[in-house]
């Protein structure tokens, strides 16, 4: 009982970050003026008055009241910046490309993954996935997931083992801005019940919307990234329960010396199907450019809370190769 305030608090906290996230993209877009001129409320010209019919005198506002909130706003909102800040953007955007590690980047990609899962005290998985991304036109993407899992529960011997394909994903995506210093990519995924077994999938036809967003930190040298996904169940085996999912992921992806890259990043995870019941994981990544565009690298996770969640654990690891390529 003790979980579900904290983990509804924890999941609005970030909710809220991302859209202010996604907000601030889309308003520097339309040409929104940099918030340090528009709180400006001195005239342009000094020895003007101002009638004193046109409005009543504001109450006056303490600075104390307004820097906290003009601190929060520069920090997120659209911040401005100088022409060696946007080539430096650029730089890192086809340095992320090429690494793999922008979600917005339209590049090809082959890559192939391999995680345990520590799921409960009795039970654990091993889940590789073959993943294709093929870009088209700059600005259009095809993602193609294949995922192979093996599932072992020490409580119930009987069932013993299983291990087989599990539910082919396929995601089209289109990225609807880009500059140097900001991306948004928009697209939908759906799920295909290709499970050999039917403890490897959901058994259901499922459909639904992601989002992925990428905004340069000036200060840090590194990209604030937000994912998020929701799942919902249309058709499928109607004996197996329906599918109803969200997930939001907020990362922070940083480059070091020439080949290293590093991301931190929180998976908020809600099954609706379960009365909306949450679960958080963090994760580390470590990773290099071996030669080329190849780069491979090692991603350890912790489950937070709600492990027991859909797409929730204990613990896990991940390793992963790629090799990106250029657009067609």
């Amino acid at each position: 009982m003790s979980e579900r305030p904290c983990g509804r608090s924890l999941g609005a906290a970030v909710l809220g970050v991302l859209l202010v996230l996604i907000w601030s993209g889309s308003g520097s877009a339309l040409g929104q003026i940099n918030p340090d001129e528009s709180s400006e409320e001195t005239p342009s010209n000094p020895t003007e008055e101002i009638p004193a019919s046109e409005s009543e005198p504001e109450e006056p506002v303490s600075p104390s009241e307004k820097e906290p909130k003009r601190r929060v706003f520069k920090r997120i909102g659209p911040q401005p910046m100088t022409p060696e800040q946007r080539e430096e953007a650029e730089r890192l955007r086809k340095v992320a490309a090429k690494y793999g590690t922008d979600p917005t980047a339209i590049v090809g990609r082959v890559q192939l993954t391999s995680q345990y899962l520590d799921l409960t005290p009795h039970a654990n998985a091993t889940l590789s996935t073959v993943r294709v991304d093929l870009p088209f036109r700059s600005d259009y993407l095809l993602r193609m997931d294949v995922p192979f899992l093996r599932t072992t529960d020490a409580q119930n011997p009987g069932m013993g083992s299983q291990r087989g394909l599990s539910d082919f994903a396929v995601t089209a995506a289109w990225r609807a801005y880009n500059t140097p210093e900001y991306a948004l990519l928009i697209g939908a995924v759906s799920t295909f019940p290709t499970a050999s077994e039917p403890a490897l999938g959901f058994g259901k036809y499922t459909v639904g919307p992601a989002i992925a967003t990428a905004r340069f930190l000036p200060r840090l040298e590194s990209f604030l990234i937000g994912l998020l996904q929701y799942q919902t169940s249309v058709g499928g085996d109607p004996s197996r329960k329906d599918v109803s999912f969200f997930s939001v992921t907020a990362q922070v992806n940083s480059f070091w010396a020439q080949r290293w890259w590093t991301i931190v990043q929180s998976v908020w995870q809600v099954d609706f199907e379960r009365s909306g019941k949450s679960s958080m994981v963090m994760e580390f990544e470590g990773g290099r450019n071996l030669i080329g565009r190849f780069g491979a690298y090692i991603r350890p996770g912790v489950g937070i809370y709600g492990r027991d969640v859909t797409g929730a654990y204990i613990w896990n690891i991940e390793v992963g190769v790629r090799y990106m390529f250029t657009s067609f």
